[in-house]
């Protein structure tokens, strides 16, 4: 777990539900860490999105903005969620009509490294309440022996 993000049910709205995904992914990393996530492991996951319609647009894999959907992204997810350590702070988070911003201090160790990033993730709702769209904006701060 996000040592430095309050749990889910601390908040209300869709800032619940955005916060509720970062636990969902924890969980599914979790998994990938032990082994592999089952569906299961997903489920709590793709319960908060609409997978159909789902975009997400920024770095992930690169340096590159990339724009994938929820099968690509799952797939990504699947192959390096197992490889990289990851840690976050909660900067600030505000709710705006169907719309979460979320800004975090996240530290990201893989081979001995931490690389730390402020980032900002905009996320998108539709009328059901499920995410369909992020934006993930990452200022690169630096490194550091893990």
């Amino acid at each position: 777990m996000a040592t430095e993000i309050p749990p889910s049910n601390t908040f209300t709205g869709l800032t619940q539900q955005v916060i509720a995904y970062g636990e969902a992914f924890e969980h599914v990393i979790a998994a990938l860490k032990q082994g592999g996530a089952s569906e299961a492991d997903w489920a709590g996951l793709e319960a908060l999105v609409d997978a159909a319609a789902f975009e997400r647009v920024g770095m992930f894999l690169t340096a590159e903005v990339e724009t994938i959907d929820w099968p690509t992204y799952r797939r990504y997810v699947s192959q390096y969620g197992h490889m990289t350590g990851w840690d976050g702070k909660l900067r600030r988070i505000t709710e705006s009509g169907n719309v979460v911003f979320q800004e975090l201090e996240e530290r990201n160790t893989r081979a001995g490294v931490t690389d730390i990033s402020n980032t900002v993730t905009v996320f998108e709702f539709n009328a059901a309440g499920r995410i369909v769209h992020l934006d993930v904006y990452v200022a690169h701060l630096g490194q550091r022996p893990a």
